[in-house]
């Protein structure tokens, strides 16, 4: 019957055999989901207790790996900041803290921590590992 009905639709012999694994894949997953539904099981372990341990000990761990100076580090007034204050930078070493100082002094006092990038050496990528430790407050 099945030769006849498929010589009927014209399927070659590798569409046979295409149609034959998806009728048994959809027979298989259907067997499964029933096998699932008819013997439930409930979860007998208790994942939040293993969830919280987990992020205390990753928080342990966190605070063991940070350096003291990044733990620590303060927010420079890109106004105001000394050579000294900048180098204390993530990433900014002497030559660039000369080039925000030089910066600085050709045009001014900064409006807003954006202008940084203006300067040679501040992409957006330092810029943005910067951005949380700058402040430009002209209160100080």
């Amino acid at each position: 019957m099945w030769k006849r009905l498929t010589e009927w639709l014209a399927f070659t012999q590798a569409e046979r055999k295409v149609i034959l694994f998806l009728v048994a894949v959809l027979v298989a997953g259907m067997g499964i989901r029933l096998y699932q539904s008819t013997f439930r099981q409930d979860p007998s372990f208790d994942y939040t207790r293993s969830d919280s341990t987990f992020a205390a000990l990753s928080e342990a761990i966190a605070t063991e790996d940070e350096p003291a100076s990044e733990a620590e580090e303060e927010i420079v007034n890109l106004n105001t900041a000394t050579k000294e204050e900048l180098m204390g930078l993530t990433g900014v070493g002497s030559v660039l803290a000369e080039r925000i100082l030089e910066h600085r002094a050709k045009i001014g006092k900064f409006r807003s921590i954006e202008e940084i990038q203006a300067v040679r050496g501040i992409s957006k990528k330092k810029f943005e590992q910067i951005r949380n430790s700058i402040t430009i407050d002209n209160s100080k």
